[in-house]
């Protein structure tokens, strides 16, 4: 038997898990379901959370399955923050939907604790729990507003696609298994580093496609994005924002430690497939974001071209590549908070539709909430000195490093065709007339609150991203994969 370690390893995982219980009893128990109290309390235990997190000095691996690492550490400190600001943005958004769902909440939670598990996971099997359980969790949410139509339709969508997406992961898993004899990874890099030509390493190579297959779904990469657009605008915006940002990190952390280092060996045999999934990621989502004129659909589509842009990180499959594919996503994750923050500050309803036309003249009227929306709109193009330009430039460096050239003039192109339909927004708000006397907004501090963190975030990423690119680059260092 192998040996366990200290329970310490296993910290970020139980205090998700124990968090997402004990709020789930407080909402049970909580007289006439005080729902901004359990709310509060959702927040505390993030913020607990990645505070225990942070501070772990201890390194190691639990019983082959679980790592405590840079990488655990990172991505699971960044998704608590990230869900910390998407549950404030809740406490407002949600009273205007009509949702009493009280378990919304713990949900939340548990989708989080699934993230920490992808995150941590050395074992392929405990990694597709933890995926399992981050996505059950996300399934309820994005139906979780039953009086609405579209929401109800968003969940049953990602449901039965997710479901066909985690046969094929599991098959995955089965096929690497059949080859290397382990679904460790530490065994299974071991193994495929000792694959030679032949039925054995085919088998590897098709699992690991069928892995491949199973992340492209949960990071909306063509062709697998499809369910991207309809479940973005019919779920709650509260979980439209969760989605595109945790959901995301969640499956990249996984990505980057199956693949760059755990299949690190297989990497070369699959680097077309991954060149070309980049590069019509990138293209679908821009292209088909310029014809959008929905917000919600517009930022769907945008949400796809950044998932390509990620994968470039992955074809070029090198530790600098990795690292800055850690910090785009945090860069990734504050923008859209900052977008989606503006769309529930103006939402008055909650309603799941939200055009972008509705946005015309809030330059003059709103400038604050104009003025948040272009800076993220902005940095969603890349320009200097905000954070996506430097996330951008990081990436771009590493596949350049890497001999991606080619990949790298398709991703500029793509990033000055996204300035269409960025910038068109920015036109909207400043140049197109809107109602000239417009009802003054309900008070939303809660959303305001988490809008300016969002937004000083974007901004500080841009000119001091010291502290998180030492964190990502610090996050890839001794990456364990097992016993």
């Amino acid at each position: 038997m192998p040996q366990l370690g200290s329970y310490t390893l296993l910290a970020p995982v139980l205090a998700a898990s124990v968090w997402a219980l004990v709020v789930l009893i407080a909402e049970l128990f909580s007289v006439g379901r005080r729902h901004l109290a359990v709310a509060w309390l959702t927040v505390v235990a993030l913020v607990s959370t990645a505070i225990l997190t942070g501070s772990l000095a201890e390194r190691g691996v639990f019983g082959g399955a679980i790592a405590l690492d840079g990488l655990t550490v990172y991505a699971s400190v960044l998704a608590c923050a990230l869900a910390a600001l998407s549950v404030v943005m809740a406490m407002d958004y949600l009273p205007t939907t009509g949702i009493k769902g009280g378990e919304y909440y713990p949900l939340i939670l548990f989708a989080v604790a699934g993230v920490v598990v992808m995150a941590a996971a050395t074992d392929l099997i405990v990694m597709f729990l933890g995926l399992e359980t981050m996505s059950m969790a996300v399934y309820v949410l994005a139906g979780i507003w039953k009086s609405e139509g579209k929401s109800n339709e968003a969940a049953v969508k990602y449901f039965l696609l997710g479901a066909f997406a985690s046969a094929f992961m599991l098959y995955g898993i089965a096929l690497v298994y059949g080859a290397t004899g382990s679904t460790v990874l530490s065994e299974v890099a071991a193994g495929a580093a000792d694959a030679v030509p032949g039925p054995s390493r085919t088998l590897l190579l098709i699992g690991a496609s069928m892995l491949l297959v199973g992340f492209g779904f949960k990071v909306a990469a063509v062709p697998f994005h499809l369910w991207t657009p309809d479940v973005y605008e019919g779920a709650p915006t509260s979980v439209t924002v969760f989605m595109a940002t945790v959901v995301k990190l969640g499956a990249f952390a996984a990505v980057i430690r199956t693949m760059l280092v755990g299949l690190e060996a297989v990497g070369g045999d699959l680097w077309l497939a991954l060149w070309l999934g980049a590069a019509a990621t990138m293209t679908v989502g821009n292209f088909v974001a310029l014809r959008q004129k929905d917000l919600k659909r517009m930022l769907a589509y945008s949400s796809i071209a950044h998932s390509g842009y990620l994968l470039i990180g992955l074809a070029a499959g090198t530790p600098e590549a990795g690292q800055a594919m850690l910090f785009y996503l945090a860069v990734y994750g504050v923008m859209n908070l900052g977008a989606f923050g503006v769309a529930m500050a103006l939402s008055e309803d909650g309603a799941t539709e939200q055009r972008i036309s509705d946005l015309a003249g809030i330059g003059h009227s709103r400038p604050v909430l104009a003025i948040a929306m272009t800076i993220c709109m902005l940095s969603l193009v890349g320009i200097p000195p905000l954070g996506g330009f430097l996330g951008k430039l990081y990436l771009f460096k590493a596949a350049l490093d890497a001999g991606l050239t080619g990949l790298v003039v398709v991703a500029v192109l793509n990033s000055v065709v996204s300035a269409f339909y960025y910038l068109g927004v920015v036109r909207t708000m400043y140049f197109e007339r809107g109602n000239e006397n417009p009802q003054p907004l309900a008070p939303r501090p809660f959303i305001w609150a988490a809008l300016a963190l969002s937004v000083v975030a974007v901004v500080l990423l841009g000119v001091m991203p010291g502290a998180v690119l030492s964190g990502a680059s610090v996050a890839l260092e001794g990456v364990l994969l097992g016993p």
